[in-house]
């Protein structure tokens, strides 16, 4: 008896590595595949990034904790940064940044899918062979035209939603490795981008930064988070450097005066004597003035009369 358990338990071990051989030769095929396929677009390739968890939340990335990031490629499509990347087992996510992000969400899915799980979007109604949903329905009827109709109708279904979160749209589908299934995914998300662009800012539109500039603000989502804490790190090093250093002061420019002859400063005595003014003369009394200026006794006159 001891025999067959001890059989039973080397096929199942045999078993259980036979499985993580596929995996693991699975995994590596959907990487190659990936890596391949994003460099026909100019994109990079990267394993995995946790930080793009951090900011997508909604619709089909309203995943367990658990899902994990993996196959990235991003770059540049059509002047827009784009992103490609699979969460695990679950789906195939396509995002493509907006010039500028919008308070209104709006999430076009495919008929037969679930409605959204958030409660801050309404239901607007049907478009071609999708529903869309909003948060503000008054705004998102701007983008009710022909063109999102056309959109809605010639998306594949395998397309299963498309939305917008912040400064990015984005798409999702299952997961999948077909060139095709991602190139016509890239093309309707880059489309849809565009048609939202009638939606309400949340800021004041700025000009898009270059995409190619590492240190960009375009590409903090896929920044190494090691490699941001360096650079960080970096960047506060020279703040406090400059701030503890004095400012110098301006030379003072030099005056015309300064050019004018000048006496030379001699220790001994100054030649210049001092202005002597005369001494005030005395005021007269007025009373005085009267009595030396009197005039003299003189005789009386006679009346002639009496002569």
């Amino acid at each position: 008896m001891a025999i067959v358990y001890f059989v039973i338990a080397v096929l199942a071990l045999l078993g259980a590595g036979a499985l993580l051989w596929l995996d693991r030769n699975r995994s590596q095929q959907v990487h190659h595949q990936r890596a391949v396929w994003g460099e026909t677009h100019s994109f990079k390739f990267r394993e995995t990034d946790s930080k793009l968890r951090t900011v997508f939340h909604r619709a089909a990335m309203d995943v367990p904790e658990h899902v994990r990031v993996r196959d990235v490629a991003y770059g540049v499509y059509e002047g827009a940064e784009a992103v490609v990347f699979d969460l695990e087992d679950t789906s195939t996510i396509v995002a493509v940044r907006r010039p500028a992000a919008s308070a209104v969400t709006v999430d076009l899915r495919y008929e037969d899918v679930l409605a959204p799980a958030e409660d801050d979007v309404d239901l607007l109604g049907a478009m071609g062979s999708r529903v869309m949903f909003a948060s503000n329905l008054d705004a998102a009827r701007r983008i009710c035209d022909r063109r999102m109709v056309t959109l809605a109708t010639d998306t594949p279904a395998y397309v299963e939603i498309l939305w917008n979160e912040g400064n990015w749209a984005l798409g999702a589908m299952p997961v999948t490795v077909e060139d095709e299934r991602l190139d016509v995914a890239l093309d309707a998300v880059r489309r849809f981008a565009d048609l939202l662009r009638v939606l309400p800012p949340a800021v004041v539109p700025q000009d898009a930064p270059d995409p190619r500039d590492p240190h960009g603000p375009t590409n903090e989502e896929l920044a190494d988070e090691k490699t941001e804490s360096l650079r960080d790190k970096e960047r506060r090093r020279r703040m406090e450097a400059s701030a503890s250093q004095p400012a110098p002061r301006p030379e003072p420019r030099p005056s015309r005066l300064d050019a004018t002859p000048r006496p030379p400063d001699s220790a001994g005595t100054s030649r210049i004597e001092p202005i002597r003014r005369p001494a005030p003369r005395p005021v007269a009394d007025p009373r005085t003035s009267r009595e030396r200026f009197a005039p003299p006794d003189l005789p009386p006159l006679n009346d002639p009369r009496e002569r």
